[in-house]
């Protein structure tokens, strides 16, 4: 009875679902203004449109597809600024960065107060705090993207950011 007990412990070990994880990285350039100008929008970021995890590199080397997602989680999001080196944080005031697919949208991260946090120069990195939803269901869409939103001024000149962003996919049969 005990080595019939170990072996569907293992079974059923050995079918839960798989984990792995996965980044996308994306930049934008955000329009500078030797005036201060308040910042209207924030860039989109052109590889954080229609998401699609089917051409995912990751997904591949797991030999498995977006419709075999359960769950998926963020996990980090960062953004970096490449140039100027010159250039730091202290244009933004707060930002938010959400996933959608058709007409739902689920918020994924946020921060506030940024401007304060005194992210110097050269080539400052900025962490936003995540929020723990479930993506799964963006993730299996056949398109979803990631948009932003922030408010503060403008840079005094162009400003290049590198966003990074990492999930944790768990998928199974």
């Amino acid at each position: 009875m005990r080595l019939a007990l170990v072996f569907a412990s293992l079974f059923i070990t050995a079918c839960g679902p798989l984990t792995f994880t996965t980044e996308m990285k994306g930049d934008a350039t955000i329009a500078g203004s030797p005036f201060g100008q308040l910042l209207s929008a924030f860039p989109q970021a052109a590889s954080f449109a229609s998401i699609d995890f089917s051409q995912n590199q990751d997904f591949k080397n797991n030999n498995t597809s977006r419709d075999k997602v359960k769950t998926t989680k963020v996990t980090a999001l960062s953004l970096k600024i490449v140039s100027p080196n010159s250039q730091d944080f202290g244009f933004l005031d707060s930002l938010e960065f959400s996933v959608k697919a058709g007409d739902k949208t689920q918020k994924i991260a946020t921060k506030t107060d940024i401007a304060s946090l005194g992210l110097a120069a050269p080539n400052p990195t900025l962490n936003l705090d995540l929020i723990d939803a479930d993506l799964g269901e963006y993730v299996r869409s056949s398109g979803f993207s990631i948009i932003t939103s922030g408010a503060g001024r403008k840079p005094a000149q162009d400003t290049q950011i590198e966003i990074n962003v990492k999930f944790l996919v768990g998928v199974g049969l």
